[in-house]
């Protein structure tokens, strides 16, 4: 009887671990999603802005102020983004730190699989995450820096 909840505990431990490693690991998928989607409203917008026709002079104000305001609010959702991302992947990692301390490596632990790949598995799952974001962050500074001289 005792050696039956010895098992339970880690199992329910990892399946618990696993559920909750899936859940972050989802959500981290689905801001990136989301985030190139929105990052394409904002490119479209500001390459509409940028090349127009010349406008009238009481809307060239108002074209410029634009100009400047999209890539300020792009570049504010992908640092939000790439900072929610890194906590998702932190959290799945405290996780994971958090299984292996309470299976403290008995063999118990090795009747199941691994809770979220190897270190190599999670590096290369963790490249669009964390890069896509960063290439949107770096393309919004340039255009300010170059196209508008704010930074």
């Amino acid at each position: 009887m005792a050696d039956e909840q010895q098992e339970q505990l880690p199992s329910e431990l990892y399946r618990i671990s696993r559920a909750q490693i899936e859940h972050h690991d989802n959500g981290v998928n689905q801001r990136v999603i989301w985030l190139s989607i929105g990052q394409s409203f904002f490119f479209n917008v500001y390459a509409m802005l940028v090349t127009a026709k010349a406008p009238t002079p009481q809307l060239f104000k108002k074209q410029e102020m634009l100009a400047v305001i999209f890539p300020i609010a792009a570049l504010i959702v992908s640092i939000f983004t790439f900072i929610d991302v890194l906590a998702g992947i932190f959290y799945m990692r405290k996780l994971r730190m958090n299984y292996k301390g309470h299976t403290d490596g008995s063999s118990s632990e090795y009747h199941y699989p691994m809770l979220n790949g190897n270190k190599w598995d999670r590096t290369f799952q963790r490249i669009s995450p964390v890069m896509i974001p960063l290439v949107f962050i770096i393309t919004w500074i340039y255009l300010l820096m170059f196209d508008h001289n704010l930074l």
